[in-house]
Parts: structure tokens; sequence; C-alpha cells
């Protein structure tokens, strides 16, 4: 056995790119370049002090004490290898692996080589960690990338200036990040990513009980084929949603497809994927069956994305690929069993008892972890017996045998909790999603111990985002726990403290998600509860009306900014019919979100309704700030129905209000309004005026969403009166905020406005690639311009296509389409930079 470096160790990993390739090139002769490039490296790892740990085929895993050592012994390979025929891409990363007596084990060795596959030939690429141990002044910063390992993004360095392409990591992507890494199941994967990559088939169902792997398995064939998948890999998760109607609307918010006014949902999809190059991941789609294998038809119709769904059972549908996923095989299990047990304790070392204790559980994924969750109090051998104790515990005789031993493996683990833990292991259940600690404590009376008690047993899972910790649980465990609570006798209370909690916390956020300094920070919260949102507005609706009345007037800021319109509608055609004896002050608000809501899917006549019928409820209960917001709706009507002056008039009337009762956002947004009618009419010096005295009260207020807008309606003004210089100053603003509060709707119009700045500068293949990038968000967003932005459009393209003759144009606005997003905001910040 080598002496292998302990503590902090950098680990190296090479390969040699397009070694296929080179032995049909070279034939025999292949063998003694091989052998050269062996002795190469092997030399120069040597002199750096590096202990060789394995070798593979044609790739090396190196171990170094030293980060300094690790990287010149790559440089000085890389040098050797330089102008010969061999091409090795090299990867470094540094941590502070596990010893065993078969070598090194931890996530840092799988996380070595995944910067080494992301690489190309001749290429040094290193982790974070290990570039803060060298001091290398030649080392490029490459950014933030998702190695296909999946976990949490890794800043990239490269060693020298060189050029190469693109790395080879996941981009245009919504994947997850999972809590461990992937172990095992090589030959699943590859037979999975080899039917992914089939011509001919478009749909596969990925098939077997809960707990057996389907979800990870799903996501890891994913990430490998993501350089297939030019226009991305999207996941969507159904395991919250319990109408089948909301599936494509799940599957439309999760590619940041817009809904159109006028069109379905389902008609907006079939408009938008046509010929995407894309991965669509449906998860967890048994629970809807069968009508949610209509809606995954009609994906599959569309001739575009792929799609890899997960579910119990198959769809059933015409040219569906359905491919039952195993257990574990012996070798992975144990494997699985023992990196998990690992995790929870370093020195776990394998005893004889592990692979029957495998065999037991048969094998499942879920129930490997269950029981590795309590090695930190019990050995193999005493989880045997344990085991053994609740082995009569089955389903049904026509249950899946895997699934009744999932269901004992869960029993049995409940079975181990103190009665405090069982109470709230079952009341965990009534989220849906997840949930915050403020909600387990309110909701649950859960406190600290006990959840951090069911967290380390593997029965609760934790996870940081932007908002601080969020809970959750694994969808067959929550089924398990939600069959708890039903037999408990306290489901119908906890759904109503739960129903209670969520309608309070909408009424807390929605004054947030409109303006304030924390405005970005509400709106993820309520992206992560908003299936809480949906569970609450479902129980409410049913048991508690005025919950639901109370819930669905303080949505409809937050549908604006992601979507959502069918359902917020068809919540609102349900309440208000049987709302009109409710309190006035409530009808009022909902009323209020009925007409924004109308706007946004293009039912003028109902918006105008609506806001009458809220500014009128408003007004009966003299709630002034209620009748601002009902004239916000009002004026927004008059322009949707073409007639400006009465527009202005009521914008006029909304300032006036606000100034008088110091709602200062309907002020702005009044400001902003009046500025977009004059830039409609052509009046650039007052635009000017409005917009900018918009964007500097939006400001101060924290709506970053609503500045960045009036600064890009200041920009567009200010180039047609020839202010070139300050228009670029607003523009460049605009972008970099939009950017920040990931605001893309704004986004869409600062690209076209910098297409139209480019044109100005004489710019003109900038110009054609700010277009592509344009139109590519306008589509994915599923925005239509109004007439007067589709007539402003069209003439910068024909002063584009008029400039650089239209094939060259068209092959500009192409690479423009292809860019990324931030790849397009860098266009557009360049395209506003100081200069003439």
């Amino acid at each position: 056995m080598r002496d292998l470096p302990g503590g902090t160790v950098t680990f190296l990993f090479t390969d040699i790119e397009g070694s296929t390739r080179l032995l049909h090139e070279h034939g025999d002769r292949y063998a003694e370049l091989l052998s050269e490039h062996r002795r190469v490296l092997r030399e120069a790892f040597s002199r750096h002090g590096g202990v060789e740990v394995d070798t593979q085929g044609d790739a090396f895993f190196v171990a170094f004490p030293r980060a300094s050592d690790a990287l010149a012994a790559a440089s000085g390979a890389q040098a050797a290898l330089r102008g010969g025929p061999i091409s090795v891409r090299m990867g470094l990363h540094t941590g502070e692996p596990v010893r065993t007596d078969e070598g090194y084990v931890g996530i840092d060795v799988h996380r070595a080589a995944r910067i080494a596959a992301a690489g190309h030939g001749g290429q040094i690429l290193l982790s974070q960690a290990t570039r803060e141990l060298v001091a290398d002044e030649t080392l490029r910063d490459l950014g933030d990338h998702r190695l296909k390992d999946l976990l949490a993004p890794e800043r990239l360095y490269q060693l020298g200036d060189t050029d190469f392409p693109r790395l080879k990591t996941l981009y245009h992507t919504n994947l997850p990040v999972p809590a461990t890494p992937f172990v095992g199941r090589k030959r699943d994967l590859d037979e999975v990513v080899g039917l992914l990559r089939r011509e001919d088939l478009r749909l596969l169902t990925l098939t077997g009980p809960g707990g057996t792997g389907k979800t990870r398995l799903a996501l890891q064939a994913a990430a490998e084929i993501a350089d297939d998948a030019p226009d991305g890999v999207w996941w969507i998760s159904l395991a919250a949603l319990r109408d089948p109607a909301l599936a494509l609307d799940a599957v439309a918010k999760a590619l940041e497809v817009r809904e159109r006014p006028g069109f379905t949902v389902e008609e907006t999809l079939a408009d938008a994927l046509p010929a995407k190059r894309a991965l669509l991941l449906i998860d967890n789609a048994e629970h809807l069956l069968p009508e949610v294998a209509t809606s995954i038809a009609l994906l599959r119709e569309s001739e575009g994305p792929k799609l890899l769904v997960t579910s119990r059972e198959r769809l059933q549908l015409q040219g569906e690929h359905s491919w039952m996923v195993p257990s574990l095989d012996d070798h992975d299990g144990a494997t699985l069993f023992t990196a998990r047990a690992r995790a929870l304790r370093p020195a776990f070392t394998e005893t004889p008892a592990i692979a029957e204790l495998c065999t037991r559980l048969d094998n499942l994924p879920l129930a490997l972890e269950l029981a590795a969750a309590r090695v930190a109090i019990f050995s193999p051998e005493e989880l045997l017996v344990r085991l053994g104790k609740g082995v009569g515990l089955k389903g049904g005789r026509d249950a899946d045998p895997r699934q009744q031993t999932l269901d004992a493996t869960i029993r049995w683990s409940y079975d181990l909790l103190a009665p405090d833990e069982r109470r709230l292991f079952g009341r965990f259940a009534v989220f849906a999603g997840g949930c915050t600690y403020e909600a387990a404590e309110d909701v649950c009376a859960a406190d600290a111990d006990t959840l951090q008690s069911l967290i380390d047993k593997s029965l609760v899972r934790s996870r940081e985002e932007a908002g601080g910790s969020r809970y959750w649980m694994l969808e067959t465990i929550r089924e398990f726990a939600a069959a708890e609570l039903e037999a408990s006798g306290d489901a119908e209370s906890l759904r109503l403290r739960h129903a209670e909690f969520f309608t309070a916390f909408a009424e807390r956020a929605d004054p947030h998600l409109r303006h304030g300094p924390d405005q970005q920070q509400w709106v993820e919260r309520m992206a992560g509860d908003y299936d809480n949102v949906r569970a609450a507005m479902t129980f409410a609706l049913e048991h508690e009306f005025t919950l639901a009345l109370r819930l669905v007037g303080r949505l409809a800021f937050f549908v604006w900014l992601r979507g959502g319109f069918g359902e917020a509608k068809a919540w609102l055609d349900a309440i208000l019919p049987r709302a009109a004896d409710q309190p006035s002050e409530l009808l009022a608000r909902a009323h209020e979100s009925a007409a924004s809501i109308a706007g946004w899917i293009g039912d003028v006549a109902g918006q105008g309704r609506h806001a009458d019928e809220a500014y009128a409820a408003f007004a009966a209960v003299g709630d002034e700030h209620g009748m601002a917001d009902a004239l916000r709706e009002r004026g927004k009507t008059a322009s949707a129905s073409g007639d400006a002056a009465r527009g202005e008039a009521i914008y006029t009337e909304l300032a006036e209000l606000a100034a008088r009762i110091g709602d200062r956002w309907n002020g702005a947004i009044a400001l902003n309004n009046i500025g977009d009618l004059a830039l409609q009419s052509g009046d650039w010096e007052r635009v000017v005026d409005f917009c900018g005295r918009s964007s500097e009260l939006r400001r101060e207020l924290g709506d970053e969403w609503g500045m960045a807008l009036a600064l890009c309606n200041v920009a567009l003004a200010e180039l047609r009166l020839g202010r070139i210089p300050s228009a670029a100053k607003n523009l460049r603003l605009a972008v970099e905020t939009s950017m920040k509060v990931d605001a893309k709707m704004v986004m869409a119009g600062c690209l076209e406005a910098s297409a139209e700045l480019a044109v100005f500068r004489a710019k003109i293949p900038e110009a054609a690639r700010l277009i592509g990038a344009a139109s590519r968000l306008q589509e994915d967003l599923g925005w239509v311009r109004s007439p007067y932005e589709q007539t402003w459009f069209e003439q910068v393209l024909e002063s584009v296509r008029k400039a650089l003759g239209a094939d060259v144009a068209a092959a500009e606005i192409q690479r423009g389409w292809e860019l990324s997003l931030d790849e397009a905001a860098g266009a557009a910040l360049a395209a506003a930079a100081n200069g003439d």
C-alpha cells in the first residue's frame, strides 16, 4: 500500500482528450504513444512529490501534500507533452479526504475528477480551494461553474491565458443541488444516458417503487447529457401539485415561459417549444395519473424537447419507453451505505454485517440512507438485530415487495422515535415543499432540538437558501408521515393552522413585494413557499372561505413577477361569486387582484369591471390607499383600450391622490405611466421628466424593478433627443439593476434599447446581436410587444438590415440568439460603455 499523504491533500486528475480518435488515427503505434505519455507524466509527478493513487486506462489520479507542488507537476507535464500527438486535460482540487486501506474516500475525490472532466486537452483547471493555496499570477478566473456532479457551483481557475472552448459544465439549467454525491449505478447511468441520446426516443419514463432512486438517477442522467441539450436541461417537480390541470403551468414556470394574453398555457407552450433542443425532467408524476399523462403527451407532440419522466408507474402513452429503476447491486448498495455512514462518522469501517444488512433492505437507496443515519448510535450488527424486530411490518399482499421493505424501514425508524419526535414527524406532513423554521414552530409547535433530531435521523432534511434554512421531507417519507397525521386525529386542526399561517404570511409579504429595501428577499421567500400557499388555498376554499378571500387578494403582484395567471384567475372565479356578503375591505382587495390578472391575460373588459368594483368597495370603507390601487388599474385599462387621454386623466388623479395620502409608490407609478404614454406619442422631453422623477422615487422606495423600468424609458427618450452619453449612463444602470434583481421582463426592454443605442453609435453588428438576444428572451418569456413597441423594434431591425445586408444581419442576430442571459447583459453593457 502506498504511503498516501494525509491531512490537507491536493488531488490531480488527468485524462487524454480524444483517446478513441487517437487509437483510430495511429493504430498499433498508439500503444507506444500511450506508454510515452505515462512515462512523461509519472516523471513530472514524481519530481514534485506526487503519489500515484490510481491509474485507469489513460487517466491518472495523483495526490500531493502541497498544492503548489501539484500545480508545478501539472505545468511541467503539460510542457513536456506540448507539440506531441497526445493532449491531456488536468484538474486540481484540495481538501481533507478520509484515507482507508483502499485509498481516499470523500466528496473531494469526486470533485477533483469532475473538475478535470470539465476541461479540454492542454488545459489545467483549479478549484477555489486550490487557488487559495498557490501564488501564481498567471491563473485566470473562469467564474462559477456547476459541475456534472450537480453539487453547488465551484469557482474555477485556469493556468495560463490560452483560450479554450467553453468548459463542459452545466449551464442553462435549474437542476437542484443534491445534498449528497451520486454513488454507484454506473451501468444504470450509462444505459439511461444512452437511451436519452437515441434520436428515435422522445419520451423516457423511469419507473419503480418509492425510494428506489428514480429522481437521483434521472438528475444525474440529465446532467450527463447537458452538452447535447443547448437549449437547456429543466427540472419540473410535480410532487407538491394536487391538481393535474396545473402540470403545464409548472412546466411553463420552470422554463420561464410567460403566459401570453389571449392564449392558454397549452397554446403558449406549443408555440414556445418546437425546435428546442432541450431536456425536460418531469419528476414525481404518479399521483397525478392518469390525467397528467395527457399534459405530457401534449409536450411530446411539440416536436421539440426530449422528455424524461419519473413515476411509480408508466404513463401508458404511445411512443413511451419505460425503464424500471432497479435496486442497487450488492457492491453499490454497500458503497452507498458506507459513504453515508462515513459522512456521519469519518472513522466508520466496513464489517461483514453490512452486506447482510443491505440485502435485508433490498439495497433500496432510501432504506440504506435511513439505516446509515443510525450508525452514530448502532453498529451494523446492532442495526441488523433492530431491523429484524420490525421485519413483520409489511403492506398488503398485492404491494410491491420492495415497497413493503421500504415501508418496514420507515416504520422501523418511526418506531425508534420518542413521543415528541413522532408527533412532529406526523405534523410535518402538512407542509407542501417544505417550510422555514418559523412555519414549523408556528404550525407544528416545533422546537429546535426535536427538529434537529429528525434531521439527524434522515427523516427531515435541510438546506440553506437565500432567506435562511429550509426543512423538507422526501416525498415517500412525507406520505408515511401523512398517514400518521391522519391517524392522530389532528389533521383537520393542523391544516387550519397551516392555512392561517400562510394567509398571514401572504398578507405580510405583499407590501414588501411591491417595494422596499428587502423586496428581492421577500420574492424569494414567497417563491419558496408558494406550494404551501396553494395548499392553504385548497383547504380554505373548502373549509374557511374568509381565509381564501384574504389570501387571493394578496397574490397578484407575486403572480406578475413569477407567472401563474391561469391558476390565480381560477381561484378568483371560484371566490368572487360567493363573496358578496364578505367584508368590503377584503372584497375590494380581491377585485384589485382580479383587475390586475385580467389585464395581464388580455381581458381588458374584465380588468375595467374589477377595477371599478375595487374602487367602489375601497371607497365604501374610506380606504384611500386602496382607492389609489384601484385607480392604478383603471388607468391601465384606459391605456390598454387605446384611450390615452382618459388614461392620462386617471393617472393624474392617481398622482394627486397619492401625494395627498402619502402613497409614494403609486405616485411613482403614475409618473412612469404618464411618461410611457408620452413615449408612445413622441413627447421625448416629457418622458425624461416624468419617468426620470419616477425612477428616483422608486430608487428611494427600494423598488428596483420599477426604477430599472423607468430608467429604460428615460434612455429611449434621450436617444431620440441625441443625448447619447446620458442615455448610455441610464441604460447601464437599468441593465445592472435588472440583472441584480432578475427582472427579466425589464431586461428584455433594456436589450432592445441597447440595440438602438448601438445603432446610434454605428456599432451595427453589436446591435444585431442585441436584437437576437432580446428576441430570444422575448420568446422565452412569452412576452408580446404592444403595437407601438413592435413598430419601434421593426425600425431598429430595418436599420440593421440596411447597414449590414440581410444575410450578414441574420447571421449576427443568430449569434445574439445563442447568447446566455449573462452574456447578453455583458453585450448590452458594452454597447452602453462610455464613449461617443
